[in-house]
């Protein structure tokens, strides 16, 4: 049973309804087959820390339809109304997984499951922390600052209560109605604030998994490096709430590119609220995301990253699973930006082992071939797009590449002779915006040597309906209906793309995918 937006009403709301399974499009599977890698393929996670000071939530409304720049900025991404129940989607996805002990098309057990990458919003040691014990089925307490109340931007107190953003708990004494409830249609959920950071037993993922690194693990909102400033103001008692005097909204606007440098701006005479400081909201130091994994419970140790990973500062290894080498690709700049590349010695390292495999090669990374540009390096080259990819086409070893970053189910044939000469692109959507789905891909071998790709897109656990939204599975409901109705969004309202886009045609989703025999 899969899900999709209902009808909708007067203000533009549409309920999440349940729908008909698709059929598989593309080749026929085999019914008979030699299994070389079954994995579940997750991604863009974004566990967030919503409620952390320094999230530049304010500057999202210039993407509104009412803006009279949005045309300029397109998508800006710094709030989302359901931030604050990141950690029940993940849990409810890891629920649903666990249910798939086999391929749906081959009946041949899962060797494990693999993360692209933003698995943390903003880069903080609590969020890779919240994110490691849902995947090792710890005890997570989703919450930061003062435990016993809210304190992000949908903050109840009157004092703080701005139109621009969702308030579930519904309007304050003497105050309008928010624009999302008044102008979107979006409901009141009374006590929603407490209940998704209460403490919860997480399931845990119960198949070996392997880590990637994405822009989100790394750079604060995914773009900026942290800087000494820019850290002490995240573990602070002042939750900014625009800009300081001294800077225009185009060069803030400016300063957050696709590629580097990237960089906030100084607090000044920013306006502010206070909140309650908290030293875990500090950012993760670079080779400290690897050290977490390999502190983590979970199997495989280290989740593919090592001692090395940690000593040499870098996100990057190569492991076997199935029947296949896996090689993971670190694909942040970490001098800043949102897009992707790789640095020399990377380039070297993957070059070398795609060269000596002895076996078909998958290769996973945050970003997608396509979003490898971001040359800006203040030290040293980067490597990009065309070089990788002349590179790759080299080696017919390479079957695959696995990617998340744009939030979207998207499959593309990389080479000059589909299914002949080349391999497939695979894009797996977020769980942070509709349709917060995962996929499970099952790759085979049939009797004459022709190789397979089944893929199947997976829906977590929370139903259609979110009732009072007090288990993690009604919260991860709601924010499924939440995410189907981003008024950002919405066509009607003249957003670019419709919600669906990120859904991808039906030969992005559940497809049968084919290489020929090599």
């Amino acid at each position: 049973m899969g899900y999709t937006r209902g009808e909708p009403n007067s203000l533009g709301w549409g309920d999440v309804i349940e729908s008909v399974d698709e059929l598989h499009v593309g080749h026929n599977f085999p019914s008979q087959s030699t299994p070389l890698l079954l994995m579940h393929h997750l991604s863009d996670l974004h566990v967030c820390d919503a409620q952390s000071p320094t999230r530049p939530e304010y500057l999202d409304r210039w993407a509104d339809p009412d803006s009279p720049i949005r045309e300029k900025v397109g998508t800006i991404g710094t709030y989302r109304p359901h931030s604050m129940l990141s950690p029940h989607v993940v849990e409810a996805m890891i629920q649903s997984l666990n249910m798939i002990t086999t391929g749906p098309l081959s009946g041949l057990p899962i060797h494990g499951a693999i993360i692209t990458g933003d698995t943390t919003d903003n880069a903080q040691v609590n969020e890779v922390s919240w994110y490691l014990a849902l995947l090792d089925g710890l005890d997570i307490h989703p919450d930061s600052g003062d435990f016993e109340r809210y304190e992000g931007v949908i903050d109840d107190g009157a004092d703080h209560y701005d139109t621009r953003y969702w308030h579930p708990h519904g309007t304050p004494a003497g105050k309008e109605d928010d624009d999302a409830r008044a102008k979107y249609g979006f409901p009141v959920v009374p006590n929603l604030l407490n209940n998704c950071r209460q403490p919860f037993k997480a399931s845990g993922l119960k198949f070996p998994w392997f880590a990637v690194h994405g822009n989100h693990d790394a750079l604060l909102q995914g773009t900026v490096a942290p800087e000494p400033h820019i850290d002490s103001e995240m573990t602070s008692n002042k939750r900014y709430t625009g800009l300081p005097t001294n800077v225009t909204l185009a060069e803030v606007l400016t300063s957050f590119q696709e590629i580097g440098p990237a960089s906030y701006p100084h607090a000044f005479d920013a306006p502010f609220t206070n909140v309650t400081a908290d030293l875990a909201r500090r950012a993760v130091q670079r080779g400290e995301f690897a050290a977490m994994h390999l502190a983590s419970s979970g199997l495989p140790k280290g989740h593919g990253f090592s001692a090395n990973n940690v000593e040499e500062k870098n996100m990057y290894y190569s492991t076997f699973i199935g029947g296949v080498k896996l090689i993971v690709i670190d694909s942040v700049n970490h001098y800043g930006g949102w897009q992707g590349s790789l640095d020399e010695a990377q380039f070297e390292w993957l070059e070398q082992e795609v060269s000596t495999a002895d076996r078909p090669i998958v290769l996973a990374s945050h970003h997608p071939l396509s979003k490898m540009f971001n040359s800006y390096a203040p030290y040293g080259r980067r490597v990009c797009v065309e070089e990788i990819e002349e590179m790759l086409l080299k080696y017919p070893r390479v079957i695959a590449w696995i990617a998340g970053h744009e939030h979207r189910h998207h499959i593309k044939w990389i080479g000059p002779e589909e299914e002949v000469r080349g391999f497939w692109q695979i894009e797996t959507a977020s769980h942070a915006d509709w349709p917060q789905q995962s996929r499970t891909i099952e790759i085979v071998r049939d009797e004459v040597g022709d190789m397979y790709f089944g893929l199947s897109i997976v829906d977590h656990a929370g139903g259609a309906n979110y009732g009072d939204a007090t288990t993690p599975l009604e919260i991860a409901a709601l924010s499924r209906a939440l995410s189907a109705n981003i008024w950002q969004k919405r066509p009607e309202l003249g957003a670019s793309h419709d919600i669906n886009w990120w859904c991808g045609r039906p030969t992005d989703r559940n497809v049968i995918l084919k290489i020929n025999k090599r």
